[in-house]
């Protein structure tokens, strides 16, 4: 909080963001094989933190500005960063700050491993949804489509770590054989 030009009129404090001084905003860069909402979404997500995180106008903007470099030098094109930033407007900031609720549906999910080859899965899938419609036994099963979500595969890192635990275990059961 800090006192800014409300403070001298209205004696309201206004708010702006914080960035820690060690802050290098090495955001992913876009060429990552993350999924292409999941960029989107960081993007749209981070310039929403900042519109409720900053009461002035100002600070807003320049934060915006601020946001966009890093974004740029990650390989973001700069007509996706104009098209996702263009949806949040300092004058919708009030509706931004309201909590908002949702009804729950019950929707099952379909869960895939994700690959940069295959063409758009939820695309083909909702091309072909009316066949799974056009049968009695599935519409009652399928009311709403699938849920598409993407699991995490194996790193080499959990590969080894579990490879490491196993062996560690081997030895301990090892050395206690010969305390007994």
């Amino acid at each position: 909080m800090c006192k800014g030009e409300r403070f001298r009129g209205q004696s309201i404090l206004n708010i702006k963001t914080h960035f820690k001084p060690t802050e290098t905003f090495q955001y992913t860069h876009f060429s990552s094989t993350h999924l292409p909402g999941v960029k989107k979404g960081f993007v749209k997500g981070e310039a929403l933190r900042l519109l409720r995180t900053n009461s002035s106008r100002k600070r807003f903007e320049d934060n915006i500005i601020k946001f966009e470099s890093p974004l740029f030098a990650r390989g973001y094109p700069k007509n996706l960063i104009e098209t996702l930033l263009s949806d949040i407007k300092f004058t919708e900031r009030v509706s931004a700050l309201q909590q908002k609720y949702e009804s729950r549906k019950d929707i099952l999910p379909f869960v895939t491993q994700y690959q940069p080859s295959v063409p758009n899965f939820k695309h083909v899938l909702m091309q072909k949804w009316h066949l799974i419609q056009n049968q009695p036994s599935l519409q009652q099963i399928f009311k709403e489509p699938p849920l598409i979500s993407f699991e995490r595969r194996k790193s080499l890192k959990d590969i080894l770590v579990r490879a490491k635990s196993q062996r560690g275990q081997r030895l301990c059961t090892w050395f206690k054989s010969f305390h007994c």
